[in-house]
Protein backbone atom coordinates (compact mmCIF):
# COMPACT_ATOMS: atom_id res chain seq x y z
CA UNK A 1 0.00 0.00 0.00
CA UNK A 2 1.60 3.59 -0.53
CA UNK A 3 1.48 5.54 1.83
CA UNK A 4 2.17 8.93 0.09
CA UNK A 5 0.84 9.95 -3.18
CA UNK A 6 2.60 12.90 -5.49
CA UNK A 7 0.77 14.18 -8.25
CA UNK A 8 1.94 17.28 -10.70
CA UNK A 9 -0.41 20.02 -10.90
CA UNK A 10 1.47 21.96 -13.01
CA UNK A 11 5.26 24.03 -13.39
CA UNK A 12 5.98 24.57 -9.39
CA UNK A 13 3.33 22.90 -8.41
CA UNK A 14 2.32 19.42 -7.01
CA UNK A 15 -0.38 17.79 -4.68
CA UNK A 16 0.65 15.30 -2.06
CA UNK A 17 -1.23 12.94 0.25
CA UNK A 18 -0.74 11.18 3.45
CA UNK A 19 -4.14 9.52 3.71
CA UNK A 20 -2.89 7.58 6.93
CA UNK A 21 -2.97 11.16 8.87
CA UNK A 22 -5.42 13.11 7.09
CA UNK A 23 -2.63 15.56 5.07
CA UNK A 24 -3.39 16.82 1.98
CA UNK A 25 -0.53 19.51 1.04
CA UNK A 26 -0.73 22.13 -1.72
CA UNK A 27 2.99 22.12 -2.82
CA UNK A 28 3.44 25.44 -4.67
CA UNK A 29 0.90 28.09 -4.32
CA UNK A 30 0.91 30.74 -7.38
CA UNK A 31 -2.90 32.65 -8.10
CA UNK A 32 -6.14 30.22 -9.20
CA UNK A 33 -4.17 27.06 -7.35
CA UNK A 34 -7.72 26.30 -6.06
CA UNK A 35 -8.86 26.62 -9.64
CA UNK A 36 -5.60 24.04 -10.49
CA UNK A 37 -7.05 21.78 -8.63
CA UNK A 38 -10.53 21.78 -9.54
CA UNK A 39 -9.73 21.06 -12.42
CA UNK A 40 -7.39 18.14 -12.16
CA UNK A 41 -10.17 16.98 -10.02
CA UNK A 42 -8.38 17.25 -6.08
CA UNK A 43 -11.63 18.84 -5.28
CA UNK A 44 -15.00 17.15 -4.83
CA UNK A 45 -18.19 17.24 -3.12
CA UNK A 46 -18.43 15.48 -0.20
CA UNK A 47 -20.28 14.82 3.25
CA UNK A 48 -19.11 14.28 7.04
CA UNK A 49 -22.23 14.03 9.47
CA UNK A 50 -24.75 14.60 6.65
CA UNK A 51 -23.78 17.77 6.07
CA UNK A 52 -22.13 18.59 2.52
CA UNK A 53 -18.54 20.24 1.92
CA UNK A 54 -16.13 20.50 -0.40
CA UNK A 55 -13.23 18.24 0.02
CA UNK A 56 -9.64 19.89 -0.64
CA UNK A 57 -6.27 20.70 0.77
CA UNK A 58 -5.40 21.63 4.43
CA UNK A 59 -1.85 22.47 4.27
CA UNK A 60 -0.05 24.65 1.37
CA UNK A 61 3.95 24.45 1.43
CA UNK A 62 5.03 27.66 0.49
CA UNK A 63 8.05 28.50 -1.86
CA UNK A 64 11.15 29.91 -0.46
CA UNK A 65 10.64 32.74 -2.87
CA UNK A 66 8.30 35.25 -3.40
CA UNK A 67 8.47 35.86 -7.11
CA UNK A 68 9.65 33.84 -9.92
CA UNK A 69 9.82 34.69 -13.18
CA UNK A 70 7.87 38.05 -12.37
CA UNK A 71 5.47 36.02 -11.05
CA UNK A 72 4.16 36.11 -7.31
CA UNK A 73 4.70 32.27 -5.67
CA UNK A 74 2.78 32.79 -2.71
CA UNK A 75 -1.08 33.22 -3.17
CA UNK A 76 -2.62 31.47 -0.39
CA UNK A 77 -5.73 33.48 0.32
CA UNK A 78 -7.90 31.18 -2.06
CA UNK A 79 -6.78 27.78 -0.91
CA UNK A 80 -7.59 29.13 3.06
CA UNK A 81 -10.92 30.56 2.16
CA UNK A 82 -11.15 27.45 0.44
CA UNK A 83 -10.21 25.81 3.63
CA UNK A 84 -12.16 28.05 5.70
CA UNK A 85 -15.51 28.19 3.83
CA UNK A 86 -16.11 25.46 1.44
CA UNK A 87 -14.56 22.76 3.87
CA UNK A 88 -15.95 24.11 6.85
CA UNK A 89 -12.76 24.57 9.11
CA UNK A 90 -13.64 28.09 10.25
CA UNK A 91 -17.46 27.19 10.24
CA UNK A 92 -19.09 27.65 13.75
CA UNK A 93 -21.03 23.72 14.08
CA UNK A 94 -19.35 22.69 11.38
CA UNK A 95 -18.18 18.64 11.55
CA UNK A 96 -15.10 20.13 10.07
CA UNK A 97 -14.94 22.81 12.43
CA UNK A 98 -12.99 20.04 15.16
CA UNK A 99 -9.46 21.91 15.94
CA UNK A 100 -7.35 20.68 12.72
CA UNK A 101 -6.82 24.55 11.41
CA UNK A 102 -4.59 25.05 7.83
CA UNK A 103 -1.16 24.59 7.95
CA UNK A 104 1.47 26.29 6.31
CA UNK A 105 4.71 25.23 5.89
CA UNK A 106 7.50 26.88 4.55
CA UNK A 107 10.43 29.53 5.43
CA UNK A 108 9.51 31.60 8.87
CA UNK A 109 9.41 34.83 6.54
CA UNK A 110 6.48 33.49 3.93
CA UNK A 111 5.15 31.89 7.08
CA UNK A 112 4.30 34.98 8.83
CA UNK A 113 3.97 37.11 5.58
CA UNK A 114 1.25 34.68 4.61
CA UNK A 115 -0.37 34.72 7.92
CA UNK A 116 -0.32 38.44 7.76
CA UNK A 117 -1.41 38.60 3.97
CA UNK A 118 -4.53 35.85 4.75
CA UNK A 119 -5.47 38.27 8.20
CA UNK A 120 -6.53 41.35 5.94
CA UNK A 121 -7.49 39.14 3.01
CA UNK A 122 -10.03 38.01 5.48
CA UNK A 123 -11.21 41.41 7.79
CA UNK A 124 -9.18 44.49 6.22
CA UNK A 125 -9.38 47.44 8.86
CA UNK A 126 -10.04 45.90 11.91
CA UNK A 127 -10.28 48.95 14.61
CA UNK A 128 -11.15 52.67 14.95
CA UNK A 129 -7.56 53.21 15.14
CA UNK A 130 -6.97 52.17 12.04
CA UNK A 131 -9.35 53.99 9.85
CA UNK A 132 -8.40 57.05 11.85
CA UNK A 133 -5.51 57.94 9.08
CA UNK A 134 -7.82 57.77 6.81
CA UNK A 135 -10.42 60.37 7.96
CA UNK A 136 -13.58 58.11 8.18
CA UNK A 137 -16.35 59.38 10.27
CA UNK A 138 -15.95 57.36 13.50
CA UNK A 139 -20.06 56.55 12.63
CA UNK A 140 -18.95 55.40 9.65
CA UNK A 141 -15.66 53.36 10.98
CA UNK A 142 -18.43 51.91 13.64
CA UNK A 143 -20.97 50.78 11.07
CA UNK A 144 -17.98 48.85 8.72
CA UNK A 145 -17.18 47.17 11.85
CA UNK A 146 -20.31 46.25 12.78
CA UNK A 147 -20.85 44.73 9.48
CA UNK A 148 -17.76 42.97 8.99
CA UNK A 149 -18.02 41.97 12.64
CA UNK A 150 -21.14 39.34 10.50
CA UNK A 151 -18.68 37.96 8.58
CA UNK A 152 -15.89 37.22 11.31
CA UNK A 153 -18.63 35.28 13.18
CA UNK A 154 -18.56 38.09 16.37
CA UNK A 155 -14.68 38.55 16.58
CA UNK A 156 -11.45 39.39 13.93
CA UNK A 157 -9.48 36.68 14.73
CA UNK A 158 -5.67 37.11 15.06
CA UNK A 159 -3.84 34.54 12.46
CA UNK A 160 -2.41 32.04 15.38
CA UNK A 161 -6.38 31.10 15.98
CA UNK A 162 -6.96 30.75 12.55
CA UNK A 163 -4.21 29.03 10.88
CA UNK A 164 -1.04 27.03 12.00
CA UNK A 165 2.41 27.54 11.31
CA UNK A 166 5.46 25.39 10.50
CA UNK A 167 8.45 26.56 10.05
CA UNK A 168 11.34 24.87 7.85
CA UNK A 169 14.75 25.55 8.88
CA UNK A 170 17.70 23.58 8.47
CA UNK A 171 17.02 20.55 10.64
CA UNK A 172 13.90 18.01 9.00
CA UNK A 173 10.61 19.36 11.05
CA UNK A 174 7.62 16.88 12.06
CA UNK A 175 4.50 19.18 10.61
CA UNK A 176 2.38 16.05 11.54
CA UNK A 177 2.94 12.73 13.59
CA UNK A 178 5.18 10.83 11.62
CA UNK A 179 5.28 13.24 8.63
CA UNK A 180 8.71 14.96 8.11
CA UNK A 181 9.59 17.23 5.86
CA UNK A 182 13.57 18.34 5.24
CA UNK A 183 14.65 21.66 2.44
CA UNK A 184 17.60 19.83 0.20
CA UNK A 185 17.95 23.22 -1.49
CA UNK A 186 16.50 26.04 -2.08
CA UNK A 187 12.73 25.65 -3.09
CA UNK A 188 13.35 21.70 -3.26
CA UNK A 189 11.88 19.41 -0.16
CA UNK A 190 11.63 16.19 0.97
CA UNK A 191 8.41 14.75 3.03
CA UNK A 192 8.74 11.78 4.45
CA UNK A 193 6.09 9.15 6.05
CA UNK A 194 7.27 5.86 8.16
CA UNK A 195 9.88 4.39 5.35
CA UNK A 196 8.76 6.47 1.98
CA UNK A 197 9.88 9.58 0.50
CA UNK A 198 8.88 12.28 -1.99
CA UNK A 199 10.84 14.80 -3.56
CA UNK A 200 9.00 18.28 -3.91
CA UNK A 201 10.59 20.87 -6.77
CA UNK A 202 9.06 24.06 -6.80
CA UNK A 203 11.84 26.01 -9.15
CA UNK A 204 10.16 27.61 -12.51
CA UNK A 205 12.85 26.91 -15.28
CA UNK A 206 14.07 29.41 -16.69
CA UNK A 207 11.45 31.15 -18.84
CA UNK A 208 8.35 29.05 -17.52
CA UNK A 209 4.84 30.94 -16.33
CA UNK A 210 2.58 29.26 -14.57
CA UNK A 211 -0.25 28.04 -16.09
CA UNK A 212 -3.94 29.53 -16.32
CA UNK A 213 -7.05 27.28 -16.15
CA UNK A 214 -8.82 29.04 -19.14
CA UNK A 215 -7.83 30.83 -22.64
CA UNK A 216 -8.90 33.85 -23.89
CA UNK A 217 -9.69 34.99 -27.68
CA UNK A 218 -8.99 38.00 -29.06
CA UNK A 219 -11.51 40.85 -28.40
CA UNK A 220 -11.86 44.65 -30.27
CA UNK A 221 -12.41 47.52 -28.07
CA UNK A 222 -15.50 49.90 -29.19
CA UNK A 223 -14.28 53.25 -30.28
CA UNK A 224 -16.69 55.44 -28.35
CA UNK A 225 -16.99 58.63 -26.52
CA UNK A 226 -17.86 56.65 -23.13
CA UNK A 227 -17.76 52.84 -22.76
CA UNK A 228 -17.53 49.99 -20.03
CA UNK A 229 -16.73 46.67 -21.37
CA UNK A 230 -17.24 43.11 -19.40
CA UNK A 231 -13.77 42.20 -19.05
CA UNK A 232 -14.70 39.02 -16.79
CA UNK A 233 -17.49 37.58 -15.00
CA UNK A 234 -15.93 34.23 -13.11
CA UNK A 235 -14.88 34.56 -9.17
CA UNK A 236 -11.87 33.21 -7.21
CA UNK A 237 -13.47 29.29 -7.62
CA UNK A 238 -14.44 29.52 -11.86
CA UNK A 239 -12.10 27.69 -14.08
CA UNK A 240 -13.29 28.67 -16.87
CA UNK A 241 -13.68 32.58 -16.72
CA UNK A 242 -11.68 35.34 -15.87
CA UNK A 243 -12.41 37.22 -12.69
CA UNK A 244 -15.16 39.91 -12.39
CA UNK A 245 -13.69 43.20 -13.62
CA UNK A 246 -14.59 45.45 -16.99
CA UNK A 247 -12.43 48.22 -19.08
CA UNK A 248 -13.92 51.46 -19.14
CA UNK A 249 -12.67 53.39 -22.32
CA UNK A 250 -13.35 57.91 -21.99
CA UNK A 251 -12.08 59.44 -24.39
CA UNK A 252 -9.26 57.19 -26.01
CA UNK A 253 -8.22 56.57 -22.08
CA UNK A 254 -8.38 53.53 -20.52
CA UNK A 255 -8.94 52.24 -17.06
CA UNK A 256 -9.79 49.30 -15.16
CA UNK A 257 -12.06 48.40 -12.65
CA UNK A 258 -10.53 45.92 -9.94
CA UNK A 259 -7.53 44.10 -11.08
CA UNK A 260 -7.38 40.47 -10.91
CA UNK A 261 -5.82 37.24 -11.32
CA UNK A 262 -4.19 36.68 -15.11
CA UNK A 263 -4.77 40.76 -15.36
CA UNK A 264 -2.10 40.69 -18.08
CA UNK A 265 -3.97 38.36 -19.99
CA UNK A 266 -6.90 39.59 -19.96
CA UNK A 267 -5.17 42.88 -20.86
CA UNK A 268 -3.64 40.93 -23.68
CA UNK A 269 -6.83 39.92 -25.24
CA UNK A 270 -8.56 43.44 -25.61
CA UNK A 271 -4.85 44.26 -27.36
CA UNK A 272 -3.80 46.21 -24.39
CA UNK A 273 -0.86 46.25 -22.09
CA UNK A 274 -0.01 47.76 -18.62
CA UNK A 275 1.61 50.91 -19.58
CA UNK A 276 -2.25 51.39 -21.43
CA UNK A 277 -3.61 51.81 -18.21
CA UNK A 278 -4.28 55.07 -17.25
CA UNK A 279 -5.98 54.03 -13.66
CA UNK A 280 -7.97 51.28 -11.92
CA UNK A 281 -11.11 51.66 -9.74
CA UNK A 282 -10.61 49.20 -6.74
CA UNK A 283 -13.94 48.06 -5.28
CA UNK A 284 -12.34 45.72 -2.70
CA UNK A 285 -9.35 43.85 -2.21
CA UNK A 286 -9.98 39.73 -1.77
CA UNK A 287 -7.75 38.17 -4.02
CA UNK A 288 -10.03 37.52 -7.37
CA UNK A 289 -9.82 41.56 -7.12
CA UNK A 290 -6.84 42.41 -6.21
CA UNK A 291 -4.05 40.11 -7.37
CA UNK A 292 -3.31 41.31 -10.60
CA UNK A 293 -2.18 44.45 -9.23
CA UNK A 294 1.42 44.35 -8.51
CA UNK A 295 1.63 43.01 -12.47
CA UNK A 296 0.75 46.48 -12.96
CA UNK A 297 3.17 48.40 -10.63
CA UNK A 298 6.32 50.63 -12.66
CA UNK A 299 7.90 52.98 -10.56
CA UNK A 300 8.81 55.23 -13.76
CA UNK A 301 5.33 55.66 -14.19
CA UNK A 302 3.18 56.31 -11.08
CA UNK A 303 -0.67 54.04 -11.28
CA UNK A 304 -3.56 56.58 -10.73
CA UNK A 305 -5.61 54.05 -7.97
CA UNK A 306 -9.40 55.45 -7.61
CA UNK A 307 -10.87 54.23 -4.58
CA UNK A 308 -12.38 55.41 -0.89
CA UNK A 309 -9.69 56.10 1.73
CA UNK A 310 -10.40 52.73 3.56
CA UNK A 311 -10.22 50.40 0.41
CA UNK A 312 -6.62 52.38 -0.56
CA UNK A 313 -5.69 51.83 3.03
CA UNK A 314 -6.56 47.86 2.75
CA UNK A 315 -3.98 48.00 -0.80
CA UNK A 316 -1.21 49.22 1.26
CA UNK A 317 -2.23 46.58 4.00
CA UNK A 318 -1.74 43.62 1.72
CA UNK A 319 0.74 44.58 -0.65
CA UNK A 320 3.50 45.11 2.91
CA UNK A 321 2.17 41.85 3.94
CA UNK A 322 2.87 40.40 0.71
CA UNK A 323 6.22 41.71 0.34
CA UNK A 324 6.89 42.47 3.57
CA UNK A 325 8.24 45.77 3.15
CA UNK A 326 6.75 48.91 4.88
CA UNK A 327 3.59 50.55 3.75
CA UNK A 328 5.29 53.13 3.07
CA UNK A 329 7.75 51.77 0.52
CA UNK A 330 4.95 51.51 -1.91
CA UNK A 331 2.78 55.04 -1.95
CA UNK A 332 5.52 55.69 -4.82
CA UNK A 333 4.11 53.59 -7.01
CA UNK A 334 0.69 55.29 -6.97
CA UNK A 335 -0.81 58.68 -7.96
CA UNK A 336 -4.04 57.91 -5.41
CA UNK A 337 -6.96 59.55 -6.17
CA UNK A 338 -9.72 59.27 -3.15
CA UNK A 339 -13.38 59.04 -3.60
CA UNK A 340 -15.58 60.04 -1.34
CA UNK A 341 -18.08 57.38 -0.31
CA UNK A 342 -21.99 58.37 -0.91
CA UNK A 343 -21.07 61.28 -3.23
CA UNK A 344 -20.70 62.09 -6.96
CA UNK A 345 -16.97 62.22 -7.41
CA UNK A 346 -15.91 64.09 -10.59
CA UNK A 347 -12.72 62.35 -11.67
CA UNK A 348 -11.09 62.68 -15.34
CA UNK A 349 -14.26 63.70 -17.38
CA UNK A 350 -16.92 61.13 -15.14
CA UNK A 351 -18.78 61.14 -12.28
CA UNK A 352 -18.55 58.54 -9.48
CA UNK A 353 -20.97 57.27 -6.55
CA UNK A 354 -18.90 54.89 -4.70
CA UNK A 355 -21.70 53.00 -2.25
CA UNK A 356 -21.00 51.16 0.43
CA UNK A 357 -21.61 47.31 -0.02
CA UNK A 358 -21.79 44.72 2.60
CA UNK A 359 -18.78 42.28 2.52
CA UNK A 360 -16.05 40.71 4.48
CA UNK A 361 -14.25 43.70 3.80
CA UNK A 362 -14.33 47.14 3.46
CA UNK A 363 -15.98 47.22 -0.21
CA UNK A 364 -18.17 49.67 -2.79
CA UNK A 365 -19.81 49.05 -5.41
CA UNK A 366 -20.16 51.72 -8.23
CA UNK A 367 -22.26 54.03 -9.56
Amino acid sequence: MTLITKEKIQHGVYWVTIPEVDLRILCGCPVDSIKQLRVKGFTYPAEKQGVPYESGPNAILLSDAVLQNGMLSNMTEFPVLHMFYRQGMLIPGHPNNDGFKPLLIGKKEQVEAQMKYIYRGSYGLTSLKEYEPWGVDPAIALQNLRSKLHFAYGRFKPSNELMEGAIIGEESTEIRPGVFILRKAENIFEISYKDETVCIDLNLSKGERYLTTYSLPPQTLPKAHFAVIHSGEGDGWDPNRPCLGSIIRLDGKTYIIDAGPNILMTLEAFGLDRDDIDGIFFTHTHDDHFSGLSSLLNKEKKLSIFAAPTIYGNILQKLSALFSQPEEDFIPYFDYQPLQVGSWNSHVGMEILPILSPHPVDTTIFI
